[in-house]
């Protein structure tokens, strides 16, 4: 939802983008977003024709998505998969009693994304949060799963567009990879 001064609150339904996004708003404007599990379906049209038509407060507002989207648990399941300390996806497959290419075309026909992205996901940041905890990067790199360092940090700049050392140094974004979120 973005709110600028006065004018009737704008919402919409934002894609899943494949990193993280600088955006330019105008001055006395706000936004309030609210995550949704990977692989939900949403009923888009009409959610957002149900909160323009109805006044919907913000206390109601998780009532009103939750009518209008569903959570699939076999996606739910795969990603939790993908997301725990397996270290390949080919490990997951298996802990899921399917084929590797089963479970690639299954998750990217629900999320239009492959299972290496969630994998990579869920990787960078566990990562990331474990940032404040002081280990030197390049013990980090291992502890992760990378293969070295600079192939962590090229990772890190790929999915949040800086590197390690500059998370270190602004809070508010291990704050915000502490948020309620996928990995």
């Amino acid at each position: 939802m973005k709110v600028s001064g006065e004018a009737e609150p704008q919402w919409f339904v934002s894609p899943l983008l494949d990193h993280s996004k600088a955006v330019q708003i105008e001055n006395n404007s706000n936004f309030l977003g609210f995550r949704i599990k990977p692989g939900t379906y949403i009923e888009e049209e009409k959610l957002l024709n149900t909160i323009k038509r109805e006044y919907v407060d913000l206390d109601n507002v998780y009532n009103v998505i939750e009518d209008f989207t569903c959570v699939d648990f076999a996606v739910e399941e795969a990603l939790s998969c993908l997301a725990s300390d397996i270290d390949s996806i080919k490990k997951a497959s298996l802990l899921l009693g399917v084929s590797t290419r089963t479970l690639q075309r299954f998750i990217y026909k629900k999320t239009e994304r492959t299972p290496s992205y969630w994998f990579q996901l869920a990787r960078i940041r566990r990562a990331a949060r474990a940032l404040p905890q002081s280990v030197p990067l390049v013990d980090m790199a291992d502890m992760y799963g990378f293969s070295d360092q600079a192939h962590m940090s090229r990772e890190f700049k790929r999915w949040f567009h800086i590197s390690p050392s500059e998370i270190q140094d602004y809070p508010e974004i291990v704050t915000q990879l502490n948020d309620i979120g996928y990995g």
